[in-house]
């Protein structure tokens, strides 16, 4: 007896009671073997999911004494009952094969013996949750004892395979430190679990157990494999770096891929899920099929034996799930499509992958080259700011000017290693002492270079005029056209040491706060003027005030007052004027320092300001007329 389809040597029957159907399902599972049969011919019946039962009527005629193994290509059959007719005279009666003529395979196999030109009937009672496929072969024993050794090998190398990727890629995660080997590692290992439920190999060799338990976790195993296969493609392609719903279709596809595992655990939903894991990998598919050809195309060279390895497991897989839905035939090709389209696989992901390790080598390498340049780069970008410190530090005085009755403080910090806020000091005369700050807009080198430009015309109008109003308006003058897209705001006053009277000028920079000691109140000293920048002819005036003994003048820059919080308020005039008055009492240095504190703490303690600041603080302090004995002995002493 060769090893064919029963029906090329015997006769299939079926249950089918006034119709022609190959089988009959038993919704209420009530059906007895006394039912009436209708012979029809049939090589395979694939009748998709379903969890009823199907019985199964099979007669047999042999034309020699000799043994023979009924054989069923399912291994995820639930339920299986056999039984053989026997006939005592005229009585005849059903007996069910017992478990002892059971062959302990992966498939259903049963030793038989045929008699002499006998014919035999045999009734299977069959159901399973997962995709019901009745192919009974018949085998003598030389041919089934080969047929297992070829199945078992081949087997042994798909699992084989597997177990050495595991192995390789499950190292060479740890070693390379990249998330796609961690995603291949678990797609591999889901997948395998995935087809030890499959072929039955789980229940008979690594977990010995009824197929219905192996069937109870084969759907969530196939949504992890799905899960894991959908993270290694985005993670291998580098999906990140495209734009729109490519990366996020992944990571959507693969979550619903996870829900569908714990869905499954739901024995309820087993049924449905069955289902929607036969096509979900068709969705999948469609997916990693665009992405690698998008990746492809783009110049991604690792994605063309990524594209082929699976695109060989997609037709596989797809060829599987079309024998499942019966759409087409079951038959050795379709029966291990999905395994030998795995072999095929792997063997061009290995490609795939030692491609992408060549890929991050040189990557990396190109890293290391581009790290080592902007190294260099940001070495001379911290030279050229070591510079700029050094030109910002050269123009600004070393020191501030000692002057009899007047004490000056100043405190300044830039919003980056240098800045457009400029001060200076110029004598003019024995008790006169000019004082001068400008605002560049904006911040950083080109600011800090036009803030040079001005100390250069500051120092040359200062000696060639007194009256401030002329003293912007040639530095102006001299800069016109110079500035690019910036402008400058700046204040010029002369204050006599004396008597305190002040002659102020001013191009758009921020008005003056005077403070009178004797009553605490801040006095806003405004005077209308043009930005420098805006014209070649500066618009501006002169405003003249008296400060008395013990009164305090403040000049700063608008970094003060425009700075924001993380609300987006600005700290404003009415806190500037208000914190002066209260810290009338403080020496200037430490009430500047009291007023970039609060500042700073307004803005929420950021590292840096967001413009540069500026604060000039002028006490004027007569001495008295009268001086004591050891003055006077000290100043002829030094004389």
């Amino acid at each position: 007896m060769k090893g064919v389809p029963l029906n090329q040597f015997m006769s299939i029957s079926a249950f089918a009671p006034g119709s022609s159907q190959a089988v009959e399902k038993d919704p209420n599972r009530l059906m007895s073997v006394d039912s009436v049969w209708k012979p029809i011919e049939k090589d395979s019946l694939s009748l998709s999911f379903t969890d009823e039962v199907f019985w199964l009527k099979l007669r047999i005629s042999s034309g020699g004494d000799e043994d023979w193994f009924l054989v069923l290509n399912n291994p995820g059959m639930e339920e299986l009952a056999v039984y053989r007719k026997e006939s005592s005279g005229e009585k005849e009666s059903w007996k069910e094969i017992g478990s002892d003529r059971r062959i302990s395979y992966v498939h259903a196999a049963y030793r038989m013996h045929a008699r002499a030109n006998s014919s035999e009937e045999f009734l299977i009672r069959a159901a399973s949750r997962r995709s019901v496929v009745f192919n009974f072969q018949a085998w003598s024993p030389k041919e089934f004892a080969s047929r297992i050794q070829s199945e078992n090998l081949f087997l042994g190398v798909f699992f084989g395979a597997i177990g050495i990727m595991l192995i390789y890629n499950g190292f060479l995660a740890f070693v390379v430190k990249d998330s796609s080997y961690f995603f291949y590692v678990f797609y591999l290992l889901f997948y395998a679990l995935w087809q030890f439920a499959v072929s039955g190999v789980g229940a008979r060799y690594l977990v010995q157990a009824s197929p219905v338990a192996w069937n109870d976790y084969l759907v969530g195993f196939a949504f992890l494999s799905v899960a894991f296969s959908l993270l290694f493609t985005r993670s291998f392609l580098h999906m990140e770096r495209e734009t729109g719903w490519k990366d996020r279709a992944f990571l959507i596809l693969a979550a619903f891929a996870v829900l569908g595992f714990f869905v499954s655990l739901i024995p309820s939903a087993y049924g449905l899920m069955m289902k929607a894991v036969s096509w979900y990998p068709f969705l999948a598919a469609g997916l990693v099929v665009y992405s690698g050809f998008l990746r492809l195309r783009k110049g991604y060279k690792p994605a063309r034996y990524f594209l082929l390895a699976w695109s060989v497991l997609i037709v596989s897989v797809l060829i599987t799930a079309l024998r499942n839905l019966s759409w087409i035939p079951d038959s050795f090709l379709a029966h291990w499509s999905a395994q030998f389209g795995s072999v095929i696989e792997m063997t061009l992901l290995s490609f795939a992958l030692a491609h992408r390790i060549k890929t991050l080598e040189k990557d990396s390498l190109q890293a290391r080259l581009e790290n080592y340049e902007s190294q260099l780069k940001l070495t001379e970008i911290e030279q050229e700011l070591k510079i700029a410190r050094e030109l910002q530090e050269s123009i600004l005085p070393d020191h501030l000017p000692k002057m009899p009755n007047l004490q000056l403080s100043v405190r300044n910090e830039f919003a980056s290693s240098v800045g457009g806020d400029f001060y200076d000091f110029h004598y003019v005369g024995p008790n006169k002492l000019g004082i001068f700050l400008s605002d560049v807009s904006g911040h950083g080198i080109p600011a800090a270079i036009i803030a040079s430009m001005v100390k250069l015309a500051f120092s040359i109008e200062a000696r060639n005029h007194e009256d401030p109003a002329e003293v912007l308006r040639n530095i102006n003058r001299s800069l016109s056209g110079k500035y690019g897209k910036h402008y400058i705001t700046a204040a010029y006053l002369l204050v006599d040491g004396t008597s305190g009277k002040v002659t102020y000028s001013n191009a758009g920079h921020p008005p003056l706060v005077a403070i009178a000691r004797s009553s605490g109140t801040a006095k806003e000293i405004f005077l209308p003027g043009w930005i420098m920048g805006m014209d070649p002819s500066l618009k501006n005036s002169v405003a003249e005030f008296q400060l008395e003994p013990g009164d305090r003048l403040i000049i700063y820059t608008d970094g003060i007052t425009e700075a924001r919080n993380q609300k987006g308020e600005i700290f404003g005039f009415q806190r500037f004027y208000k914190l002066l008055a209260e810290n009338i009492g403080l020496p200037g240095e430490s009430m500047a320092e009291v007023l970039f504190k609060t500042v700073r703490e307004f803005t929420g303690n950021r590292k840096h300001f967001e413009d540069d600041l500026t604060l000039i603080v002028l006490d004027f302090q007569p001495t008295s007329e009268k001086k004591t004995l050891s003055e006077i002995t000290s100043t002829l002493s030094r004389n």
